[in-house]
C-alpha cells in the first residue's frame, strides 16, 4: 500500500494521528484517497480515537509533539559494540514494571511500550524461548538519529519529566571516535550535540579477554573525542558485565589507565559498576545523571559586548552603576 498522506511527517497510516489534526483524515488537503487500498476502505473507522504514537521508538518528529507538555531530558548512551547498552536500558524497563523508582520518580507511561515490550520479550520464559537471554545487537542502519525509548517519570512532588534514551549501534560511536567527521557516525554527532547527559560504558568482558588492548584503546579513544564537548553535562562510566569479570580481577594498568584519562577530561564524571546478578545496579546507573539533570541548568549569563571604545558610545545610562 503506498503512503496515502503527502506529508513526509504524517504517520497515520501506521495508526497515528493526523499531523494537521483532523478527526476524520478524510478531509486533510493531504489525504489521498486512491492511495488507499479498495478493500481495506470501507472498514476503515475515521472517527476512531488515535494517539500521536505507534509504540515503536521516537524519531524527530515524534519529538515536536512530545517535548511541548513539559520538560524534556535527553540521555545519550555511549559505547562499542555490544558493550551492554541495551541491556542497561532494558533493565531500567524492567524495573519500572516491578514498581521500582528511578532516581526517586515513579513510572508515569511511555510513548514506546511497543518497542520496550519488543526487547522484554527476549528476557522472559515462554514457549517460543524457554531459556530467556538479553535482547539481540541494536542493527547498523543508514538512519542519521538514534531510536529513541521514552519513560515519563514523577516524582512526590509531581514534577514530570520526559527521560529519552538513545538505543544507538556501537558502531556509530567506534566511527565517530577515530574520525569526528566519519559520513556513517552522523548518529553519533546528533547525540552528543543534543544530549543533556550521558552514559559511557565499559565492557569488562572485554577488557579482560584476548582484545583487552584493542578494548582499552577504543575506550580511550572515545572519552578523549567526548570530552571537549560535554562542559558541565553530567556524565556516568559505567563498567559494565561485572558479573562476568568482577572490576577488581581487570588488570591495574588497563583499570587504571580508563580511570585516570576520565578523571583528566571529565573530572566530575560519576563511576557505577552494574552486573545482572544485582538489576538494582542498572537503576542506580541510570539515578545518577537523572538526579543531576532532573532541574534545568541555570542559563549562561549575557554580558553586553563592547563595540566601541568611545565614552560617549559606553554610555549607558545613569542607572547603570558599573
Amino acid at each position: 500500500m503506498d503512503k496515502p498522506c503527502s506529508r513526509a511527517d504524517c504517520y497515520h497510516h501506521e495508526g497515528e494521528t493526523c499531523a494537521d489534526g483532523h478527526a476524520v483524515v478524510s478531509k486533510c488537503a493531504h489525504y489521498n484517497q486512491v492511495a488507499v487500498e479498495p478493500e481495506a476502505s470501507p472498514h476503515r473507522d475515521d472517527d476512531a480515537a488515535r494517539v500521536p504514537w505507534s509504540g515503536s521508538t521516537l524519531g524527530l518528529s515524534d519529538l515536536m509533539t512530545l517535548t511541548s507538555r513539559t520538560r524534556k531530558i535527553l540521555i545519550g548512551v555511549l559505547g562499542s559494540h555490544d558493550a551492554g547498552k541495551t541491556t542497561l536500558l532494558l533493565g531500567n524497563y524492567l524495573l519500572c514494571l516491578r514498581g521500582k523508582q528511578l532516581a526517586g520518580a515513579s513510572f508515569a507511561g511511555s510513548w514506546t511500550l511497543g518497542a520496550w515490550e519488543s526487547l522484554a520479550a527476549w528476557t522472559r520464559f515462554n514457549d517460543a524461548s524457554p531459556q530467556p537471554g538479553f535482547p539481540p545487537h541494536t542493527p547498523r542502519s543508514t538512519e542519521r538519529n538514534p531510536g529513541l525509548l521514552h519513560l515519563a517519570l514523577r516524582r512526590p512532588d509531581n514534577s514530570l519529566r520526559d527521560v529519552l534514551l538513545t538505543d544507538a549501534p556501537g558502531e556509530w560511536f567506534s566511527k565517530w571516535a577515530i574520525n569526528q567527521n566519519a559520513q556513517d557516525a552522523e548518529g553519533a554527532r546528533w547525540t552528543v550535540e543534543q544530549s543533556d547527559a550521558f552514559i559511557i560504558l565499559a565492557d569488562c568482558q572485554r577488557l579482560s579477554g584476548d582484545l583487552r588492548g584493542e578494548a582499552r584503546r577504543e575506550l580511550r579513544q572515545l572519552i578523549e573525542r567526548l570530552a571537549p564537548f560535554v562542559e558541565n553535562r553530567p556524565v556516568t562510566s559505567v563498567w559494565a558485565k561485572a558479573d562476568i569479570t568482577s572490576l577488581d580481577k581487570l588488570k591495574p594498568g588497563i583499570r587504571n589507565t580508563i580511570q585516570q584519562t576520565l578523571t583528566k577530561l571529565i573530572p566530575h564524571a560519576v563511576e557505577v559498576t552494574t552486573s545482572v546478578q544485582d538489576p538494582s545496579n542498572f537503576s542506580d546507573a541510570l539515578a545518577t545523571v537523572l538526579d543531576a539533570s532532573w532541574q534545568p541548568r541555570r542559563a549562561k549569563p549575557i554580558f553586553e559586548p563592547i563595540l566601541s571604545h568611545q565614552p560617549y558610545a559606553a554610555y549607558r545610562g545613569s542607572h547603570d552603576e558599573t
